[in-house]
């Protein structure tokens, strides 16, 4: 597994994950149900993983998906 996006939000991840499952590229959310804290302050810690072979077409996915968004 290759991690396509790392958050701050649980949402995000959701709405990333879900632009990938409309193309058919099936992902995982890792770290789903924890909130990392760290002396510095917050860290994103939730992870957007697809496999290896879907990688660089989710990546060109979630690219396109920014670019709408501007």
């Amino acid at each position: 597994m290759k991690t396509v996006g790392v958050y701050f939000h649980l949402h995000e991840s959701y709405l990333d994950k879900a632009a990938l499952d409309l193309d058919g590229i099936e992902s995982y959310i890792q770290n789903e149900n924890t909130f990392t804290v760290h002396a510095d302050g917050y860290r994103p810690n939730i992870k957007l993983q697809v496999s290896e072979t879907d990688f660089e077409t989710a990546l060109l996915i979630l690219q396109k998906l920014r670019e709408e968004e501007e």
